[in-house]
């Protein structure tokens, strides 16, 4: 497919000596067609002049996209007009597990293509899927030849289509389906199919599975989906330095005919990636027809080695759909790292470099946050607690949590859960959070060490940091032996008493406190970080607990709802 350069350098396609002689049947819209419903998308192909040439101009990797859009409930049709090279295709990207065909998925593939269309699934066995034929049926049936003058008693389950051959599934409830097949097979070619069963007998399993192995990993290679090993590098970082705008990448050329390069182009993946994403304002703003197409290609090949990397199987649309924006995500990143919002920049940055050694970049902003998280967290006091990412509350305990995942993401605070970072004010504010909690967590250390905290304050299911911070100073500011515990109802009121001192009405700001509390731990924790940056985190505490109680009034003090003070309810 190409001249390559060293082994693992990235590449960047050059498809600038590629001129069209005629547009494709299917338009650069349909990425956007994609995203409607499996209906509308399946009405678009169907009621096409030509539907079954609309179906054909799809890259194998678009048709793929389409079929799993459309569902498998509705899929049937296209199926049908589907060519040989889309179907191996789906069948490559469908009926592995690792290095092993999965039996039971080529099962359920093999009939869906029958119920599409017979013939053309036969004439598919005998000719572009002979391998798989032979491993499938090898696997799936048992085959008895008898001469048509003898009598012979076979055992129950066999069956015969011409009085010679009899067959028997192996697995009774797939013997209807199979019958259909091989019927269909016996109806094309009878010749061919005497020759097949004749010499299933003579099948060697494992090299037969070891040989589709390699010829599948090639085809896939082509478009991106590189062994897992091989793969697995798309997440290995690079520093900022490695796509400097000035800096040119390795160009390499695709020695490819018209209509070959056509083929190669997906629509569907780059189509997925959000407008405002810089990569998208690249392309849009570019005329280049040869770089768009470039860009389309790296894209779906990005996408692709991703898959590869995650195990290659895609349970449904949405793994598609969230593979590119992953990938999307962490070239955004990167450009706005370095370019901020200077397009041209970005356009720059995109033309000398492979869209994976940007994702790398960007990748690798991430994965430095996170090792920087783990130090600390590895030695930090809150796990030698045994305790959770909860224990710095909701938003916090999250921020550190998807940062710390095996490949990290962002907690935004809304939404479905964590994502992958997009934005480079994403990452600042997710190592931001992680730093603050670092010093919070050697401040309850060295608490710790000075001070009983009461285990009672941490073995609570929903136990946070706040009460070992406001339990203490609420018994030291009351005179009593300070250490941190439960404060009762009665001393909780008059913390509070004392707090609201000259405020007979809410909101109570109790502001008169603020640098009490924060003289009070930043004594305490001296020498754990910059005083500034501990007396602002301070203060950041203070004033989520005045929110919290700036409007109950005593009488209201309920500790069943008190989540900054741990106070126990009256006995």
């Amino acid at each position: 497919m190409s001249k390559s350069g060293q082994k693992g350098k990235a590449k960047v396609l050059d498809l600038s000596k590629a001129r069209r002689k005629k547009e494709p049947l299917v338009s650069q819209d349909l990425g956007a067609l994609s995203k409607k419903e499996g209906s509308r998308l399946l009405e678009y192909f169907l009621s096409a002049d030509k539907p079954r040439e609309l179906v054909r101009s799809l890259a194998p990797q678009d048709y793929y996209w389409v079929i799993k859009r459309v569902g498998e409930d509705d899929y049937l049709p296209l199926l049908e007009l589907g060519s040989y090279d889309q179907w191996q295709h789906v069948m490559d990207l469908e009926l592995w597990e690792k290095d092993r065909l999965d039996l039971n998925q080529a099962y359920k593939w093999l009939s869906r293509l029958h119920k599409a269309h017979p013939p053309s699934l036969a004439k598919w066995l005998y000719t572009k899927a002979q391998h798989l034929a032979y491993l499938f049926f090898y696997k799936s049936i048992e085959v008895e030849t008898r001469p048509q003058d003898e009598a012979y008693d076979l055992p129950d389950g066999f069956f015969t289509l011409d009085g010679v051959y009899y067959l028997r599934a192996k697995n009774p409830e797939q013997q209807e389906i199979l019958y259909e097949i091989l019927r269909s097979m016996a109806q094309l070619d009878y010749n061919l199919y005497q020759s097949f069963l004749t010499t299933l007998p003579g099948v060697i399993p494992a090299e037969l599975e070891e040989e589709m192995f390699r010829l599948r990993g090639i085809r896939l290679a082509e478009v991106g989906f590189l062994p897992f090993n091989e793969a697995m590098e798309i997440y290995s970082a690079l520093p900022l330095q490695a796509i400097a705008p000035e800096q040119k990448g390795e160009i390499v050329e695709i020695d490819q005919d018209e209509e070959d390069i056509k083929g190669l182009v997906p629509v569907t993946p780059l189509q997925e990636a959000p407008r405002e994403n810089m990569l998208i304002k690249v392309a849009s703003k570019d005329m280049d027809l040869a770089f768009v197409e470039r860009l389309q290609l790296e894209f779906a090949g990005l996408c692709n080695q991703i898959l590869s990397a995650e195990g290659l199987r895609v349970e449904d649309f949405d793994v598609l759909v969230q593979t590119c924006r992953r990938a999307s995500a962490y070239l955004n990143l990167a450009l706005e790292e370095i370019a901020g919002e200077d397009l041209s920049r970005a356009e720059q940055i995109v033309k000398n470099h492979s869209l994976v050694k940007i994702f790398r970049v960007g990748f690798g902003l991430a994965l430095r946050a996170k090792w920087e998280a783990e130090r600390w967290v590895k030695g930090s006091w809150f796990k030698e607690q045994g305790l959770e990412f909860s224990f710095w509350g909701e938003e916090w305990g999250e921020i550190l949590a998807a940062l710390l995942e095996r490949k990290p993401r962002y907690f935004a605070g809304q939404g479905p859960g964590p994502k992958d970072f997009e934005k480079p004010p994403e990452l600042a504010h997710a190592i931001e959070i992680s730093r603050r909690l670092r010093v919070l967590d050697a401040l309850l250390r060295q608490l710790a060490m000075k001070y009983p905290i009461a285990p009672e304050l941490l073995k609570h299911p929903e136990a946070l940091f706040y009460p070992v911070l406001f339990n203490l100073w609420a018994v030291s500011l009351l005179g009593l032996e300070p250490q941190a515990r439960p404060l009762s109802l009665e001393e909780a009121k008059m913390f509070f008493q004392i707090l609201r001192q000259g405020e007979q009405e809410p909101p109570f700001s109790m502001n008169q406190f603020r640098d009490a509390f924060v003289e009070f731990f930043a004594s305490e924790g001296e020498g754990l970080a910059d005083k500034t940056e501990l007396s602002a985190l301070l203060s950041l505490l203070w004033q989520e607990f005045r929110e919290e109680y700036a409007g109950v009034k005593l009488e209201d003090l309920d500790p069943r709802y008190s989540r900054i003070l741990v106070i126990r309810p009256s006995p």
